[in-house]
């Protein structure tokens, strides 16, 4: 199991449990108590737990707050996501009109994005409006509608009423899971309709996921495999899913 890996199952377990214990972390991964004191050293920095003799705990947030999921997966492959964005953001032309979906990956994006002063962005995720904000030049266009706070997006009825009247040059956006036989999947049946109207409005749409989006299937089935053009993932996908997806006529690009 790679760290990155290690680290976010063991931020699943705090959110579950309130608390963790560094022995039962060290039996439940088959790693040394030092490997776990290490990776708890390195979530703190994010913000993302308090180290206590012996395990962490959550971080003290006031009872009315609830941080958002997508800020806390932000830390989680990063270095995964950053070359992701890296090998995106080039791809985007001059004078293209693009939409970005919410997720962290697709935040990494934009932050590769926003220095440019010659495209027009679209998108429903509050995180990357505020994050191209910074450029004073860019075109930007925000999708109105029903707050889901855990992915600061945009979703129901009003937003695909917007996003079904549009076309754009690309489209780009994550997914939960990605699997050649049962397509890309995400985990809220909620956003289920507000992500199939993103993905109709491009014939180029460009799907970004980590390698441990590759062969994941989640709870909703958003659109067939065949929905993306190219899928931008990591050179530690499984092979023989990578092979599976390009079998069916996607181009699949690995950094």
């Amino acid at each position: 199991m790679l760290k990155e890996e290690r680290q976010q199952m063991i931020i699943k377990e705090l959110d579950r449990k309130g608390s963790v214990n560094v022995n039962e972390l060290a039996a439940l991964f088959n790693v040394s108590k030092m490997t776990i004191r290490r990776d708890l050293y390195e979530i703190e920095k994010s913000n993302l737990l308090k180290r206590t003799h012996g395990g962490a705990l959550l971080p003290y947030r006031s009872p009315n707050y609830t941080e958002p999921p997508t800020i806390k997966r932000m830390e989680l492959l990063k270095e995964e996501k950053i070359r992701i964005a890296k090998a995106v953001a080039p791809m985007i032309q001059e004078k293209e009109v693009i939409f970005l979906g919410s997720g962290t990956t697709t935040l990494y994006v934009a932050k590769e994005l926003y220095e440019r002063d010659d495209i027009t962005v679209l998108t429903n995720a509050i995180t990357i409006i505020n994050e191209l904000s910074i450029n004073g030049k860019m075109s930007i266009i925000g999708i109105g509608g029903f707050l889901r706070r855990e992915e600061q997006s945009m979703i129901g009825h009003f937003t695909e009423r917007v996003i079904e009247d549009l076309r754009v040059d690309k489209v780009i956006a994550g997914m939960r899971g990605v699997h050649p036989h049962f397509g890309l999947t995400n985990e809220d049946p909620q956003e289920l309709m507000t992500d199939r109207k993103i993905l109709g409005i491009s014939n180029n749409v460009i799907i970004v996921a980590d390698h441990t989006k590759i062969g994941h299937v989640s709870t909703s089935r958003t659109a067939p495999i065949t929905a993306a053009k190219m899928i931008v993932t990591t050179d530690n996908a499984q092979p023989e899913l990578v092979h599976a997806i390009q079998a069916q006529g996607v181009e699949v690009i690995q950094v």
